[in-house]
């Protein structure tokens, strides 16, 4: 009697396991989209720095360096909307003389839809100007509109991808796909920071020489962004009727 109750126990968990495995017959395609686009967007990262024994006189001379630099600005067609401050630092240390001096950094960032020519105009009116003790950073990005709408697209186009990609596992497979049990979304950007920024460091910009030399900027594109998005789809299958 024993015997018999344990062997209607040990059916009762296995019989269960045979049917789910049954029952939950799937499987997974990937799905994949890439897309290369040129940024519509530019940053212009402005760092001015000054450094005097007399805390008020490098304020003083920071301030005059920014107004040139606004001046600047202004005359290329920038506005207020286009200009913030990032950074305002005032520090100090000792020089080699052992004697307290001060240094003011002011830190400018100017945002504008990608133009090679004002970007071309903006480094000759530093040059006109002649700002001093200035560096210069610029960097390009995809707006947050453009970004959204190629990201829709790539995301459906994946989904596309995928779902060939089943129909060929389906047909190798003699197995038909019933429904769609599961759907998950990997971006590149998601493992690693998102490459939005194309940068190019200018460097100290010195004093305007007389012939003002161009930049390449008026000879050259800006690279494309490349944009990917996987689709994994898990389906549920059936075998074909014969």
């Amino acid at each position: 009697m024993r015997k018999i109750i344990t062997v209607l126990i040990f059916l009762a968990y296995v019989i269960p396991v045979f049917s789910q495995v049954s029952i939950g017959s799937e499987i997974t395609a990937e799905g994949n989209s890439k897309i290369k686009v040129k940024p519509d967007c530019a940053r212009f990262r402005v760092t001015i720095e000054k450094q005097n024994l007399i805390e008020k006189t490098a304020i003083k001379e920071l301030n005059e360096e920014i107004e040139k630099l606004q001046k600047g600005l202004f005359n290329i067609g920038f506005t207020e909307k286009n200009i913030k401050i990032s950074e305002y630092r005032i520090s100090s240390s000792e020089n080699n003389d052992n004697k307290k001096e001060y240094t003011v950094t002011n830190s400018l960032s100017i945002n504008f839809a990608l133009d090679n020519k004002i970007i071309e105009a903006f480094y000759q009116e530093i040059q006109s100007e002649n700002i001093k003790d200035l560096d210069v950073e610029f960097e390009t990005f995809l707006s947050e509109e453009l970004e959204k709408t190629l990201r829709l697209k790539l995301v459906q186009n994946a989904i596309n991808d995928a779902k060939n990609n089943a129909d060929n596992i389906a047909k190798a497979l003699d197995v038909k796909i019933v429904n769609v049990k599961q759907v998950s979304k990997y971006a590149l950007r998601d493992m690693v920071a998102y490459d939005r920024v194309n940068e190019v460091k200018a460097g100290r910009i010195m004093a305007a020489a007389a012939s003002s030399p161009k930049t390449s900027f008026d000879k050259f594109e800006v690279e494309e962004k490349e944009l990917e998005e996987t689709i994994n789809i898990i389906y549920g299958i059936a075998k074909n009727k014969k």
